[in-house]
């Protein structure tokens, strides 16, 4: 004799419990988007700070090893300085800047970085861009170079750039540091981002 199983219903879902879960998981995930979008962001802020900080410690190293500023000695204190092949070759220690005159003539390596990653249209983010010399350029996660002003007079204090609203002209350090932020433009200073 064999035993019957019982008669109960089998359990499924419904069509209707299953776009209210779906619709649930829409709402939750609606819900996170925001936050993740704002993580996204200071994550970024905090990389263009902390290699702003890399950067300025960089220029100080070097500064402590050949007691001058890794520029050349003609230059003006408010002219534009980035961080261009021009300030990175001598700072990452290329062939250039070892070459008789040359402003890193031991080729010290002041300044490492991981590589940056192409942004597209000749521009790269976060990183250094590294030439078969051993220079390169230093670029921030807004596809952009780092702004630079040095003491150039040694008198320790630095002319502010022109979009900073403190009260005083002068910041009294010898190494100031900034982008511009995500829109890439200084004037714009909410979102610029600085070492003072």
């Amino acid at each position: 004799m064999r035993k019957s199983s019982s008669n109960s219903p089998r359990k499924a879902f419904t069509l209707l419990e299953l776009l209210v879960v779906i619709a649930i998981i829409g709402i939750l995930a609606g819900l996170m988007f925001p936050a993740t979008t704002g993580a996204l962001r200071k994550a970024e802020r905090a990389h263009a700070e902390n290699t702003a900080y890399n950067l300025k410690n960089a220029i100080s190293a070097y500064f402590t090893e050949y007691r001058k500023y890794p520029v050349d000695a003609k230059m003006e204190e408010t002219e534009p300085i980035r961080s261009d092949k021009v300030l990175m070759d001598v700072l990452l220690g290329s062939d250039s800047a070892a070459e008789r005159g040359g402003l890193n003539p031991r080729r010290i390596a002041f300044y490492t970085d991981k590589a940056a990653k192409p942004a597209g249209d000749g521009k790269f983010r976060k990183g250094v861009k590294l030439e078969s010399d051993g220079g390169g350029e230093l670029w921030d996660p807004y596809t952009d170079y780092y702004y630079v002003r040095l003491d150039l007079d040694y008198n320790n204090r630095t002319k502010k750039p022109d979009w900073d609203e403190s009260e005083s002209e002068f910041i009294p350090e010898s190494v100031l540091i900034w982008s511009a932020g995500k829109d890439n433009l200084e004037e714009e200073i909410k979102d610029n981002i600085k070492t003072w």
